[in-house]
């Protein structure tokens, strides 16, 4: 308990929360309100290729991390991209995407610094589920929120009320964030990830299955704001308490692969599901399985890159390009298949790597350790 408490106190844990709070209002309608102005869904799985590679190729040429500018830079780019649907037009789509991949390497790379200075090994994976437990919980609450505002007087307002509020933070990280400097030459930062390359890159084509490809797919059985609402809701319900409570004893017991082996079968037998939904009903129990398993896994997953490695700007930056390059990778591939609307082999894809992951982390965990 001591520790969650010293983790809430920090700024880190201040200005996730905050951005979360946000998000989930403001952003969590964007596949729906982009399908409304005629986007098909390969082509939002597009918008997803385009910002983890423009991701990619940013965070090669940034070195230097001046944290407090950065999350000041980070906060404005999400109050631009309210704006963008604000006086949505025809570059929306690509500027949108343009500013998600700056926000990885302006807000996202700086935020996890910050958010994880004062983590150990015996804590990795209990501040790790209170990292992902920020937007499980308040997921609960504000997609809901949001969808009502949407139903009773449009997306303007959501949009409006969204670039408003996030001044609030752009302030707050003035106010309370010592300007710090930090430098991460690159290809340093990239020999030293070695070992955790593959491992990540898995990981981050696992981990937007759930961030990109089921919004998305889920635009089939949900059709308005509301359902929309529901199912995040929905999701941010499910197993949060469990991941805190295995979480803390993963970090007590340090016996991180034999967790990971059962949470990913059971994770590519619930992708694996996917093939047989008909109903948004059937969605709704599937997709239940599926975030239990990803809720429970998440903190472990990436516990497992914390503990061998130094977590310091270089670690976040390594870790973001590889997170991006795997998501870039494997969307782009889910974008095609989507354009030829061939959903089993996507579903197919991802459980594959789902079965793949723990046993590349046991190969890889003996020659890092």
């Amino acid at each position: 308990m001591k520790e969650w408490t010293s983790l809430i106190k920090n700024n880190g844990f201040l200005f996730l929360t905050l951005n979360m709070l946000l998000s989930l209002f403001g952003f969590s309608f964007i596949p729906l309100f982009l399908k409304e102005q005629g986007y098909s869904l390969w082509q939002l799985v597009l918008l997803y290729v385009l910002y983890t590679v423009l991701a990619s190729l940013f965070i090669m040429f940034v070195s230097v991390f001046k944290i407090r500018t950065f999350l000041i830079i980070g906060f404005f780019f999400q109050v631009l991209g309210a704006l963008l649907f604000l006086f949505y037009s025809s570059t929306t789509f690509y500027l949108y995407a343009l500013l998600l991949a700056l926000i990885i390497v302006f807000y996202w790379i700086p935020l996890n610094w910050l958010f994880f200075q004062q983590t150990q090994r015996t804590t990795n994976a209990t501040h790790s589920s209170v990292y992902y437990l920020v937007s499980g919980l308040i997921s609960v609450i504000l997609p809901p929120l949001g969808a009502l505002v949407v139903h009773s007087w449009g997306y303007h307002w959501l949009f409006g009320i969204t670039a408003f509020l996030y001044l609030i933070p752009l302030y707050l990280t003035w106010k309370l964030v010592p300007e710090r400097r930090e430098e991460a030459p690159f290809w340093a930062g990239f020999q030293d990830f070695k070992g955790m390359r593959t491992i990540t890159f898995l990981e981050g084509s696992l981990h937007f299955f759930g961030g990109a490809i089921l919004p998305i797919y889920g635009l089939l059985f949900l059709k308005t704001e509301g359902d929309i609402g529901f199912y995040l809701s929905y999701l941010g319900a499910i197993a949060v308490i469990l991941a805190l409570l295995l979480a803390r004893r993963s970090d007590a017991t340090q016996k991180r692969k034999n967790y990971l082996f059962v949470m990913f079968l059971l994770m590519a037998v619930s992708i694996m599901g996917f093939i047989f939904v008909k109903t948004k009903w059937e969605w709704y129990i599937i997709v239940g399985f599926f975030t239990i398993v990803s809720t429970l896994s998440a903190p472990l997953r990436l516990a497992v890159s914390m503990d061998v490695k130094t977590v310091d700007v270089s670690f976040w930056r390594m870790r973001e390009f590889c997170l991006n390059v795997g998501r870039a990778t494997t969307l782009a591939l889910a974008a095609l298949l989507f354009y030829k609307e061939l959903y089993v082999p996507v579903f197919m894809m991802y459980g594959m790597i789902a079965l793949v992951y723990p046993f590349l982390v046991r190969y890889k965990w003996k020659n890092l350790e």
